[in-house]
């Protein structure tokens, strides 16, 4: 597992709790499987509604996002990956992200929440709410399809 300067199928983020990010929370967002079917879906659907809420339109739950939180004192390796950045994508086999999850304290994401113009950002709740940096869902759907 590796940092890619180029988009690749894993998306790391970083996410905040209400008290800001004291754990070195991020979210791991692999971008294979049925991701890109159940975002279009999704905004899709918000398309046809016309739905224009300020606050967001709350997306199903299912997809298969996970929050990363650590325990420790430690930096964790991930966070040279991020730097200053909010985003980065990672070279990552699935095996190696269910090692990192299972590594670190790890939180399913809730809900996805998308905004009208594009943006969008991942929610979880445990004891506290955490929320990811927003990221431009509208483009990485474009850049998705057509690599397909």
């Amino acid at each position: 597992m590796k940092k890619s300067d180029k988009m690749t199928d894993v998306m790391i983020i970083k996410a905040f709790s209400e008290v800001g990010r004291n754990n070195y929370e991020v979210a791991i967002i692999p971008l294979w499987g049925d991701w890109l079917k159940k975002t279009l879906e999704t905004t899709d659907l918000l398309e046809i509604l016309n739905v224009t809420s300020y606050s967001g339109y709350i997306a199903r739950k299912e997809h298969g996002i996970s929050f990363l939180l650590c325990r420790t004192a430690k930096v964790p390796f991930y966070e040279q990956w991020l730097g200053e950045k909010e985003i980065a994508f990672l070279d990552a086999r699935a095996e190696e992200i269910e090692q990192l999850c299972r590594h670190f304290d790890c939180i399913k994401s809730d809900a996805l929440i998308v905004h009208p113009d594009g943006m969008a950002n991942y929610e979880a709740f445990e004891d506290v709410k955490f929320r990811t940096a927003d990221f431009d869902l509208k483009l990485i759907q474009e850049i998705l399809t057509s690599k397909n």
